[in-house]
């Protein structure tokens, strides 16, 4: 694994590189890690998934509904403005799904993961969104959007 026995920040750097590769190739947007804002971390949609074995824990995309609409239009080649919340939430899912499939070549194995899941705030109840343990101070904004 191209973390392993390197400092405790080497996988923060896979976990951003990974987060660089699918944005960038799935939607053409750029990401950068920048601080979280106090208040921030846990406002706006989440799209998660879980990955369980030798490696146990969540992987969870986070950003705000304007930019998960831009996901939408982008991923479902259509105007910002058709874009719905269902397609919204369907872009968060595949963003979740690709960033943990593409993670579980870099952590220790065997793994599985979970089939997505999506919050969008409206009920303030996730739709099979498990709990998150945060580590670090650390968020990705994509082109300046949380």
């Amino acid at each position: 694994m191209a973390w392993q026995g390197r400092m405790p920040g080497a996988l923060t750097d896979v976990v951003q590189q990974t987060v660089e590769t699918v944005w960038a190739t799935l939607l053409g947007l750029e990401v950068k890690r920048r601080p979280t804002p106090a208040g921030e971390a846990e406002q706006g949609w989440s799209g998660a998934v879980r990955i369980s074995g030798a490696w146990d824990g969540e992987v969870r995309v986070q950003c705000s509904p304007e930019l998960a609409h831009r996901a939408a239009a982008i991923l479902f080649a259509i105007d910002r403005a058709a874009a719905n919340v269902a397609q919204a939430e369907d872009a968060l899912r595949e963003l979740a799904n690709v960033t943990g499939g593409n993670l579980m070549e870099v952590l220790p194995g065997p793994s599985t993961l979970s089939m997505p899941s999506v919050s969008n705030g409206a009920d303030g109840a996730a739709q099979g969104l498990l709990p998150a343990i945060r580590r670090g101070p650390d968020y990705v904004r994509a082109n300046g959007s949380p």
